[in-house]
């Protein structure tokens, strides 16, 4: 199976991840408490999870979500990096970082395998192991509209978990 990538998915996920990345990066511990907390009703409320589904899954994915945080962080510092100095590099400097950068992305890539294989399936029906992409997805588009005020003053998508 070909795995393909629009460049409008490309953006929102990056779009997502920074926001994300501001929202816990450099936030007072309350913040990243309540970031937590709305992350974790989301995902109980849409993957409509049992008491003991909740209590097997969170470990697993927030270890998957640390692991997977810290290699973006790496490759956010190397994009930083490579944006600071991009008058000054050479082709060989430019070269490793573009390295750097695919080998960012398929430590993710295998991250993701790892978990969506072995891991999640352990704690989760398959079903609820194929529908938490989408509200992974989801839930970064509701970051991003609660970013821009949208998700404020109430109910603006009439679903699930629309908060």
């Amino acid at each position: 199976m070909k795995r393909t990538i629009s460049l409008k998915q490309t953006c929102i996920l990056s779009l997502a991840l920074l926001v994300w990345s501001v929202t816990v990066n450099g936030q007072s511990e309350e913040q990243i408490k309540r970031f937590n907390e709305d992350r974790e009703a989301y995902f109980n409320e849409n993957l409509d999870l049992s008491d003991s589904e909740k209590e097997a899954f969170w470990p697993v994915f927030n270890d998957f979500s640390h692991r997977k945080m810290k290699v973006m962080e790496e490759e956010r510092n190397t994009f930083r990096y490579s944006h600071e100095n991009a008058g000054n590099l050479s082709d060989e400097e430019t070269n490793e970082i573009l390295a750097r950068i695919l080998d960012y992305k398929e430590q993710v890539f295998k991250l993701e395998q790892e978990y969506y294989k072995n891991k999640f399936p352990k704690v989760l029906p398959p079903e609820k192991v194929l529908k938490l992409y989408k509200v992974e997805w989801d839930f970064r588009k509701h970051l991003v509209r609660k970013l821009r005020g949208e998700g404020k003053g109430g109910n603006h998508g009439g679903g699930k978990g629309q908060h």
